[in-house]
Order: structure tokens, then sequence, then C-alpha cells
């Protein structure tokens, strides 16, 4: 074989199996084709079967659940106000509602603001900022509804609504640096309230609002504590605010007639105890009094207990109690304080009729520089003051109610509640509050700006 036959035999061989290589190439891609092909009948045969089956189950399903409107029993709450938020349940009254959050020592206070009444209109340069008691929340002003609660009332009346909440409580839980389950957030008492955050939220509101704007202030039980503080240790909010009412008045307790008279003394000790064990904030939801209040719902005696412990506290007043208000206000009770703040009040029990700081016993020489607190030196105030006393309020008596006001200036006015069962907590839910406390109100206000 010569040298061209060889290499053309090895051509054809070359040739021959690149010709093998690419059938069997092309053998290979029809398979996987095929293999393709059909997979992709399964699939598309198990999605249509799928398919069918679930329009088969959805025409059964119909038959018991439908996204067509209807009636679901139990799905409608009884009283959406005993589980809505402030907002919400200003908001679901037909009412607008801002939340404004003012810091104070690094607390952020969370205010509650109806700014005009429910028909609307321009918001008044005429301000109101209500403060609620212990245990409360701006809630309290809400609770009693529309056409009752004083927070709607004034609204209507053409007043900018503010409402507080005092640091701690559920509104106000948040801190820029400190923990809220930790002792340093809870170190307060209402002291510190009246040193540090009303005046906060007062300049806050004046800022916000601009010049021309008028602020009274309104408080309930301890709200009325807060402000004879304030104005004490902060006299220039004698001149910057326009007046103040004070509804169940707190400052002495010369002739505390309610039961709690009694655990004052032991305050103190129970306090230390229950922080000792980590528990820095008073009456909590999982405390056992919080659970009891917890329990409070629509059912008769769950209701009938409730109501009495609170009758035995505050004063019984059987007429002006509406039963359905009691879980709303139950809902909202013990939202949050501090031990301190509890602590201070009892203090002030045992204080032989005196109006002072925290007693921090031994220790109050390294804070006072004096072996006994500070009193609050009422002389200061110079604001214009209504006080709102009831004969049945075991909390706020006439003897401690008066004391107080033959301690105040001259301008100082005094107006009783014309219902003899009238209690501490009737200025928030009583059903006669319209006749009985609020219009007495509004009055007061209009006295105090055609004066000026």
């Amino acid at each position: 074989m010569n040298v061209k036959e060889f290499f053309e035999e090895q051509k054809n061989k070359v040739q021959k199996a690149f010709n093998a290589s690419y059938e069997d190439a092309i053998r290979m891609k029809n398979s996987v084709t095929n293999y393709v092909g059909i997979q992709k009948k399964k699939i598309s045969s198990d999605i249509n079967n799928y398919v069918e089956s679930f329009k088969e189950s959805g025409r059964k399903v119909t038959d018991t659940w439908s996204y067509l409107p209807t009636e679901e029993p139990g799905a409608v709450m009884e009283n959406p106000d005993v589980v809505l938020s402030v907002p919400a349940i200003i908001t679901r009254h037909g009412y607008t509602c801002e939340t404004h959050t003012v810091l104070s020592q690094g607390y952020l206070i969370n205010v509650h603001r109806i700014p005009y009444p429910r028909s609307g209109g321009k918001i008044s340069k005429k301000t109101v900022l209500l403060h609620h008691g212990l245990f409360g929340s701006s809630a309290d002003w809400i609770l009693n509804g529309p056409d009752k609660a004083l927070g709607y009332v004034l609204a209507d009346a053409g007043y900018d609504v503010w409402m507080s909440n005092i640091r701690g409580n559920k509104y106000c839980k948040e801190h820029v640096s400190l923990k809220s389950d930790s002792k340093s957030f809870w170190n307060f008492s209402w002291h510190d309230v009246a040193l540090h955050d009303v005046p906060a939220i007062i300049d806050y509101i004046l800022r916000n609002k601009g010049e021309g704007t008028t602020i009274n202030y309104i408080g309930h039980s301890m709200g009325t504590t807060i402000l004879f503080a304030m104005l004490t240790l902060r006299p220039e909010y004698n001149e910057i605010l326009k007046s103040g009412i004070a509804l169940a008045p707190v400052a002495f307790f010369t002739d505390l007639k309610s039961p709690l008279k009694s655990l004052a003394p032991i305050a103190s000790n129970v306090a230390y105890v229950k922080m000792l064990y980590g528990s820095h904030d008073f009456l909590p939801k999982d405390s056992v009094l919080g659970r009891m209040i917890s329990s409070c719902g629509f059912d008769i005696m769950d209701s009938m207990v409730c109501k009495n412990v609170i009758f035995y506290i505050c004063g019984y007043n059987e007429k002006q109690f509406d039963k359905n208000l009691l879980p709303v206000f139950l809902a909202n009770l013990g939202t949050g304080t501090s031990w301190k703040t509890a602590v201070h009040f009892a203090q002030e029990v045992i204080a032989d009729g005196k109006f002072q700081q925290f007693d921090y016993g031994s220790n109050n020489q390294r804070v006072y520089g004096t072996d006994t607190p500070p009193t609050y030196d009422l002389t200061k105030i110079t604001l214009p003051i209504s006080l709102f006393w009831a004969q049945n309020d075991l909390l706020s008596s006439e003897k401690d109610v008066k004391l107080l006001y033959e301690k105040l200036p001259s301008t100082a006015q005094i107006y009783k509640v014309p219902d003899p069962e009238f209690n501490h907590l009737d200025y928030l839910w009583a059903i006669d509050a319209p006749r009985l406390v609020n219009e007495e109100v509004i009055n007061t206000l209009n006295r105090v700006y055609s004066e000026a």
C-alpha cells in the first residue's frame, strides 16, 4: 500500500467514526426531546387534574363558606371600646384623633388630641390639657362616650383637647435608652411628672400651635396633685397657663375615708419586697389584682363583685353606675404606674397633713439636705383654680378640699357636685355627668375667657 492509499484509508475511517458519533448524538437528542415531551404532557395532565379537583372541592366548600358578605356568629364585638386603643375609640365615634410624642427626661410621652368638634371646623386657640388620675390614662376622658365624656364634650364646645398620659402606662412604655423592665425606668413618682413631663407637654403645645394659644389644665385626682406640685416647683407656669380645674382634688389626706387608708403604713414595705423580686411597676396586668380586674367582664356575678370593690374604695353610688361601661373602664384601669408613685401617695396619708415631696427616710439629708422632705409651697400658686368636690368621695373629702381651698389664692373657686352620692370615679363615668359636672366645667371656662 502506497502512501496515498494509506491516507485515503485513514480519512475514510475518521469520516466513518464522525458519522457514527453524529448519528449517536442525533439519536440521543431525539431521545431527550421525546422524554421532555412526555414529561410535559404528564405535568400538564397532573396540573389539569389538580385544577379540576380543586374546582370540585371549591364548589363543595362554597356551600358552607363564601367570600360574599355574611353574618358570622360571634364575629362582632359586644363593645369594641373594651379592646380598642384611645385613638381607635375616638376615631370610631367620628372624631379626629392625633397622637403627639413628647420627649421628657428620655421618656416618650404620647399625648392624644381631639383638635376640633365631630362636625369639623378650624382648630381653636383655646386649648385644654387633660391629665388622668392614678392607674388611669387618656382613655379616662372618653370612656363615657360622646355627649357624656368630658374629652368629647370639650371638643364639641370648640376647644382643642389634649389628653396626656403618665410615663409607664400602656401609652408611654418607651424610653430612648432605658429598658422598660429596669428599675431605672420605673424610678419616678408624680413629683417627676409635675417637674418635667407636664411642663414639657405644655411647651410642646405652645410650639405646635403658635402665638395666641391659651392652655387650660384640667386634672382628675392624681392629675390635680400634679398640677399643684408643678405650680410650686415651676411657678413660671402660673403665668403660662390660663386656668386650672381640679376634679376630685388631692393634696391633703387628713380625712381620708377610703379603706385604702389602712394600707398606707405598709405600702413602703410591700413595695420594697416587690421590687426586691424585680416587680417595679405597680398593679401590672399579670398581678393578682390585675388578673381580677381583667376577669371582670359582662358576666353579671363578675360585674357585681368588681363594682362593689370599686364602690368600697371610692364611694357607693348605684344610681350613677352604668354596668355596661364597667368592662370598658376596667379594661383601661391599671395601665401601669410605678411603685414609687403609689408609695408617694401612701406617704401623704401618714404625713400629718403635709403636702410634701418623696420621703427617702435616712437618705433625706443626701437628697434634700434636711432630715424631712420639703413641702410643696402652695403660696407660690397664683393661677386661677376651680376645685370640684363631692360629698361621697372617699378619697377627696370635704375637709381636705376646704383645707386646700384656704391655702390657694383668693381667685380660687369651689364647686360642690349637686349629688350627695357622687363618688371619686363618677367624674369619669356617671350617667348624669353632663348635668352634674360637664356643664359647670364649660361654664367655668366661659367665665375665664369672659373675664380676660
